[in-house]
């Protein structure tokens, strides 16, 4: 059986894209929005009866809250951040499929599956 979880988390930092021809060149700051999809076969399922830990996006993006985001990542578009992030989530989880949405505010948003949208 095919189970596909959902969870999000929220973030605050600042930014500037350098090169930018607009006033993102600046440094500015966002509250980001996370939202991740976890898809994965029942049979991988631990021993608590987890797929995959809720807080594990927690983690992640404690490491990005309240950060200039240019001291971690060389361009910190909301692509790159989602690519970032992705990443951190299939990190040990290979058997698992990943979506992830990032929201640079309400109204736009990028996102990262390698495997089309589920």
């Amino acid at each position: 059986m095919i189970l596909t979880i959902y969870t999000e988390a929220f973030f605050d930092s600042a930014h500037l894209i350098k090169n930018h021809p607009g006033k993102c060149a600046y440094l500015h700051g966002h509250t980001w929005k996370v939202s991740v999809w976890v898809k994965g076969d029942s049979a991988l399922i631990d021993s608590s009866g987890i797929l995959w830990d809720f807080g594990n996006l927690k983690e992640i993006t404690y490491k990005l809250d309240h950060k200039n985001l240019n001291d971690i990542i060389e361009k910190p578009t909301a692509e790159n951040i989602a690519l970032l992030i992705y990443s951190e989530c299939k990190s040990g989880n290979n058997r698992l499929d990943f979506k992830v949405r990032v929201y640079e505010n309400v109204i736009s948003k990028t996102s990262y599956c390698e495997t089309g949208d589920f």
